[in-house]
């Protein structure tokens, strides 16, 4: 680690040798520093008035290290007097002095009795420095005893560094180790701990022991999310064996409102799908998914009994009244599919009707905001006006609301789930968790190839504008993304090419032959700065695409360059020779279409039921599945966001705005076969 040194009015450099003669210990040596004193105003008498305490400076502790040195020759007095000096400039937001004066005591040599201290500072001067190593800082600070004086200083700087390492666990613990309130100590190791994923939890469990009572607690709201009087009673036990931890004294605020719930009445379920015309093919997958998963409750309860009934509503070429009319007094919904449908229904539902679409409704929020601030307006004007804001309070009841939080304000019962939720397969989805994929193991110069339609050029927008999010998060300016789009075979083989440096490497041996008038014996190389590449493309494109990179790719210059590509680009129907010019991809894609899940009993049925379903037919079912069984565990995973629900189409959660977020498994293509990756 590089100090910085500094040149200024009080101090320069100094070594030990010259110690003595250091304008920097000599700073207030001709003078006696001023005495600050109080001169009240308007005196009536000649009283002598009391002096205030002197100010301790920085430079005060130099002056006070060269007359120990001078006296006593003492260095250790004299360095722990130019620590103290270091630890005031820190004080007085003067990093750069800090540095130089901790610079001079490194350079003489740091005593044992003075040790700590010196780690300490060190730590506390460069913790936010960029240029600064967090495992340099971190590895210094093992040095300091964590019972000593310096121990709760230590396990802050700790937890600053862990955060900017990302390493939450490590933060986590040493958070514990502060002097911060129980209060907020568990809001923060609770946030982190409920943002790592299921799988590390038994690591981060061995690894840090203090933090298994909250893992405890995850685990075992996870368990029993869907049946709310068996987590209420669960919990009510945990608090009884942590009554004295952290945990007992300050809970989570959003676990205790999951205990507030009840196991949703549900007497009827309409369902809003195309089942005619253009989409009936699309909505009749939907609704097959949604009967399975009807059925697949009957057989899981042993009994039809509390089983709500299910009514279907055909939406083609209805308006909005005779769809709403269609629902009758059921109060819970699903769908519409369609982005149109969703946009003029949802608002128009009545008041206390639960709606899980099965679209996203982009301007939901907007809507909402713009109304809640029309209302606030009108109410602040005159009482001729207040049958107009009386008007819109009363078109803003008919509409759903949009948080747990804002459900329960609103005088809701906890015991349903939130009024509107949103649940999709949107392609978008698929682009950030293939960003945040890529990113998270460490890939910063990615090429991304997307075929020039619709649907991959809003993958291609999506990636790009999320992985420049993810960039601008670790303080990186550029993206380092090579871009390139294709409408046919040789464009994309003109564009692979391309990006990859493969033609400019021909032409630079053709200029040598040339020049040379000799044969060249040379390969075309490719660049070497690439680290991955990601593939937005349809199944047949992406089986020419892969081929063209494996011949750009050159072989002598080490590891293969790893081609990801979505489940759009995934077609199971097209038999054993695509898994030959797919070799080596990594994708995702829902579990259900993937090798060895644990629906296999279900997946002999709906092969019996529904013979030769094609991969978009699966995908619908798959869709139709999930939506039923997501329904009434809406209200814990809108109380407690960090739960999941592990779904045919992924494993399933809320975010903050009601909308489903879907993480999917991640597969390669090995042996012309498809291969689960759980690394």
């Amino acid at each position: 680690m590089r100090h910085t040194g500094t040149t200024g009015k009080h101090i320069t450099r100094f070594a030990v040798t010259s110690l003595l003669l250091s304008p920097l210990l000599l700073v207030g040596c001709t003078s006696t520093p001023k005495k600050a004193v109080n001169v009240p105003t308007n005196v009536k008498s000649p009283v002598e008035q009391p002096v205030t305490k002197e100010e301790i400076t920085p430079e005060h502790k130099l002056v006070e290290a060269k007359k120990a040195w001078l006296e006593t020759r003492n260095k250790e007095r004299r360095d722990t007097l130019l620590l103290e000096a270091a630890e005031l400039y820190i004080a007085n937001q003067k990093p750069l002095l800090a540095q130089q004066v901790l610079y001079e005591v490194k350079q003489d040599g740091v005593s044992t009795a003075n040790q700590s201290a010196y780690a300490l500072l060190m730590a506390k001067v460069y913790v936010n420095s960029p240029d600064a190593s967090p495992q340099t800082l971190l590895t210094m600070l093992e040095t300091v005893p964590d019972q000593s004086q310096f121990g709760v200083e230590k396990a802050h700087l700790q937890t600053q560094l862990f955060i900017r390492e990302g390493n939450y666990g490590a933060a986590a613990n040493s958070l514990l180790k502060t002097d911060r309130t129980d209060e907020q100590k568990v809001e923060q190791v609770w946030t982190w701990v409920t943002s790592m994923s299921l799988s590390s939890l038994d690591d981060v469990s061995s690894q840090y022991p203090n933090l298994s009572p909250f893992i405890s607690l995850r685990k075992l709201t996870q368990e029993y999310r869907s049946n709310p009087e068996q987590l209420a009673a669960n919990l009510r036990n945990f608090k009884r064996v942590y009554a004295g931890h952290s945990l007992g004294k300050a809970f989570p605020k959003n676990v205790d409102s999951a205990t507030q719930l009840s196991r949703p009445s549900i007497d009827s379920i309409a369902v809003m799908l195309p089942l005619s015309g253009r989409l009936g093919a699309t909505g009749n997958t939907i609704k097959n998914g949604i009967m399975a998963a009807y059925y697949q409750s009957i057989e899981d309860n042993q009994s039809e009994r509390n089983l709500p009934q299910l009514s279907f509503v055909d939406t083609t070429d209805k308006d909005v009244e005779g769809i709403v009319s269609a629902i009758g007094e059921a109060k819970f919904v699903i769908g519409p599919l369609l982005k149109d449908n969703v946009e003029r229904i949802v608002p128009a539902l009545p008041t206390g009707v639960n709606v899980l679409a099965l679209n996203r409704f982009d301007n939901f929020q907007q809507a909402m905001g713009e109304l809640d601030r029309t209302i606030e307006l009108l109410a602040q004007q005159d009482a001729s006006e207040s049958s107009e804001a009386d008007s819109l309070s009363e078109q803003k009841s008919a509409m759903p609301p949009l948080s747990a939080e804002q459900g329960l304000s609103e005088k809701t019962s906890v015991a349903q789930p939130i009024a509107a939720n949103f649940f999709g397969l949107a392609p978008e989805d698929e682009a950030k968790q293939l960003a945040e994929l890529i990113f998270n193991k460490g890939f910063r110069a990615p090429i991304v190839i997307a075929e020039q339609s619709s649907l991959y050029m809003r993958m291609d927008d999506t990636f790009k504008a999320h992985w420049e999010t993810l960039n601008k998060a670790e303080g990186k300016r550029r993206t380092n993304i090579t871009s390139v789009t294709f409408n046919d075979s040789n464009s994309l083989r003109e564009g692979i090419t391309s990006a990859l440096d493969v033609a400019q490497s021909n032409e630079r041996i053709n200029q040598i032959e040339y020049m040379t008038n000799d044969e060249v014996y040379n390969m075309p190389r490719s660049r070497r700065d690439i680290d991955a590449i990601i593939a937005f493309a349809s199944p047949q494109d992406t089986e020419l695409l892969n081929p063209i990179i494996e011949a750009s790719l050159n072989p002598l210059d080490g590891q293969p360059i790893p081609v990801y590509a979505s489940s759009r680009s995934m077609d199971y129907d097209s038999g054993k020779n695509q898994w030959r010019d797919l070799k080596n991809i990594h994708f995702i894609d829902m579990p259900w279409l993937m090798p060895q899940h644990k629906w296999q009993g279900l997946a002999q049925t709906v092969d019996q039921a529904f013979a030769a379903q094609s991969t978009m037919q699966k995908r619908l079912f798959a869709f139709g599945y999930d939506a039923y069984e997501l329904l009434p565990q809406l209200g814990i995973l809108n109380t407690l966001q960090y739960l999941s629900h592990n779904g045919l189409t992924g494993s399933l959660s809320l975010n903050e705005n009601g909308e489903v977020e879907r993480q999917q498994p991640r597969a390669i293509i090995r042996n012309e076969k498809v291969e689960i990756l759980t690394e």
